[in-house]
């Protein structure tokens, strides 16, 4: 229970920059950097501890001065929701403590471990603003690094060495605690953004998959088809393989939605749909042209093999059947194949013709059409 509240206050504290109007990516932000500040800031108290415990008064009282200031920033930030200035103002902050460290601790020789934090400037400017930005500060970061330099035989002649095995400790607290803040903060960005394109990616499939299929036999519509097409005379033109396209209707339709209703009729279309599709082969492509008809695309398939398949999906459609009801169906096929140069209007055009000689001669039946 202690725990569960625990999380609660944590998630609440992190959550109180967040306002109602903002984006999953600027709520993502403000969560991450007040975690990152937080975390340094009450780093800093023990850090200013051991110092003070070491015999480092004033290296002692630099991060418990920062704690208080950084501290102060985030509950500015809580009150104003200034995102801009809570993320400058921590920047600064942290760009600045450990040169100041550094200093109070003599230069390079005792200090320089301190300036693995001094990365989170350039870092988070990086993830929270822009790489132009995260140029800037890395270049502060230089800036001072120079000065550093140019200043260090001064601080060296006033600093109080630091025994090796101290210095050696402190040196591996800090780059411990340094890398596992910046791989939490990492791994809260890589997996957000990853988490975010795998949802974006599943939402682009899911919104194409609606705008290419139809929605009540499931199977493509128009707009697919037209896609469809389009690559399989391609794909023709470039190898010279055969292509046939099958066009189909089902016979007296308007009889079964006058005499058993639309609901059957919507049921005849997605049976007799499911049964084309389960005759036809992996390598087939079947779509809804309108009302009752369908097109069939065979890719790599002549003539006499397009009709023998068109007689094989007839004979299935006579066999369904349906529960509670003496309604049988039939349907007419139209066959053609596709001619070198042809456009998607003209092989359409004729397989439509064909498939409407099969009405005109009797329906349940099927008709090549090749000129």
């Amino acid at each position: 229970m202690t725990e569960i509240s625990h999380r609660g206050l944590l998630r609440r504290w992190l959550t109180l920059g967040v306002a109602a109007s903002d984006s999953k990516d600027l709520r993502l932000k403000k969560t991450v950097m007040t975690f990152v500040s937080s975390s340094i800031a009450f780093l800093a108290i023990f850090w200013g501890g051991l110092y003070l415990y070491s015999g480092y008064p004033l290296s002692g009282a630099i991060p418990l001065t920062y704690t208080v200031i950084s501290l102060s920033s985030t509950l500015h930030f809580f009150r104003t929701k200034h995102f801009g200035f809570f993320c400058f103002s921590q920047q600064l902050l942290i760009l600045l403590l450990p040169f100041l460290l550094m200093w109070s601790l003599g230069g390079f020789a005792n200090g320089s471990v301190v300036m693995i934090w001094a990365f989170f400037a350039p870092l988070a400017a990086l993830f929270f603003i822009d790489l132009k930005a995260a140029t800037r500060w890395m270049l502060a970061f230089i800036a001072l690094l120079l000065l550093s330099a140019a200043l260090d035989p001064t601080f060296a002649a006033h600093a109080r060495p630091m025994p090796a095995g101290l210095n050696t400790l402190y040196f591996l607290m800090n780059t411990g605690c340094g890398f596992i803040l910046i791989g939490m903060m990492l791994y809260y960005f890589v997996k957000d953004r990853e988490t975010a394109y795998l949802k974006l990616q599943k939402s682009e499939t899911h919104i194409r998959r609606m705008m290419l299929t139809d929605p009540l036999t499931g199977v493509a519509n128009r707009r697919h088809l037209d896609e469809r097409l389009a690559i399989e005379l391609a794909r023709q033109a470039r190898y010279h393989q055969p292509l046939a396209v099958v066009m189909t209707d089902i016979d007296w339709f308007k009889r079964v939605n006058d005499l058993y209703g639309h609901a059957m009729g919507d049921t005849v279309l997605k049976t007799f749909a499911a049964r084309l599709k389960d005759t036809l082969r992996t390598t087939d492509f079947m779509a809804r042209y309108g009302g009752e008809e369908f097109v069939l695309l065979l890719p790599n398939t002549g003539s006499e093999e397009a009709v023998a398949l068109a007689e094989r999906l007839r004979e299935a459609t006579r066999s369904i059947r349906f529960d509670d009801s003496d309604l049988t169906v039939t349907a007419s096929f139209g066959v053609t194949t596709a001619q070198p140069g042809e456009s998607m209007p003209e092989v359409l055009s004729r397989a439509d013709e064909a498939m409407y000689l099969s009405k005109s001669g009797g329906r349940d039946r099927v008709t090549l059409l090749l000129e």
